[in-house]
């Protein structure tokens, strides 16, 4: 369907204090092309990256209630055309561009996909 260049967040609580090797874990998120960002001055941390970077980190972090954290948002998470064809099956082409903002060549597809093409 369409190449993700949406960003996902995932909110890791209390990261400092469950993490033991905190430069290893952003160093982990570095290489899959993610982020990891401290939410304000708070002990939260925030990971942030496609769907496919974020599956890549999460197998990589070797920390286990981070993939758990990540999978969980993965699991539930539609992209916006999905969520657009979802409420609107018989949406047009034009439509679908303008209420989720993909290309027409990610439309197309969508749609396709959506009715099994």
């Amino acid at each position: 369907m369409e190449k993700s260049r949406l960003l996902i967040s995932v909110r890791l609580n209390s990261f400092v204090h469950r993490v033991e090797d905190k430069a290893q874990v952003i160093a982990s998120a570095a290489l899959s092309g993610c982020t990891l960002k401290r939410i304000r001055r708070s002990r939260h941390w925030l990971v942030t990256g496609r769907k496919e970077q974020l599956a890549a980190f999460a197998l990589e972090a070797g920390v286990g209630w981070i993939s758990v954290a990540i999978e969980k948002v993965l699991v539930d998470y539609k992209s916006p055309i999905q969520q657009v064809l979802e409420r609107n099956p018989e949406a047009t082409i034009a439509e679908l561009m303008h209420e989720s903002g993909c290309t027409l060549v990610e439309a197309r597809a969508a749609i396709d996909e959506h009715e099994g093409l």
